[in-house]
């Protein structure tokens, strides 16, 4: 059985970096996280990843369902979201955004960048 939090984490770890380095998911996992501890966010990965233009993936309800393809991804992605869940990590340094490396930093921030994979977080 998987929780709901974990299936959240787990949809947006497999939609966003799937295929990256593990350590560029754990930082998808770290920035929804750091989102749901930030005053600016809702307090829960569900409803930082449902946020209004925040997730390319998230349409509907039914973008929060596992995949139906690419299952060692999918069932990377819940590891990571399980492990993550258990024992946070801190590669983001608090990072609360992040997108392809090809957009660079479009919001200012208050953390260094770090680029792993395809991905700058900032």
């Amino acid at each position: 059985m998987i929780s709901e939090s974990i299936l959240c984490l787990a949809v947006a770890i497999f939609r966003e970096s799937r295929g990256e380095p593990i350590k560029a998911q754990y930082m998808v996992a770290e920035v929804i996280h750091n989102r749901s501890k930030h005053p600016n966010y809702p307090n829960d990965y569900c409803s930082v990843i449902k946020q209004k233009n925040q997730f390319p993936f998230y349409k509907n309800s039914n973008s929060l369902k596992p995949p139906r393809y690419e299952m060692e991804a999918w069932e990377k992605s819940v590891a990571v979201a399980r492990s993550f869940s258990k024992n946070k990590t801190n590669y983001t340094k608090g990072a609360v955004y992040f997108n392809t490396r090809s957009l660079g930093v479009r919001y200012k921030t208050d953390v260094k960048p770090c680029v792993v994979g395809k991905h700058i977080f900032y």
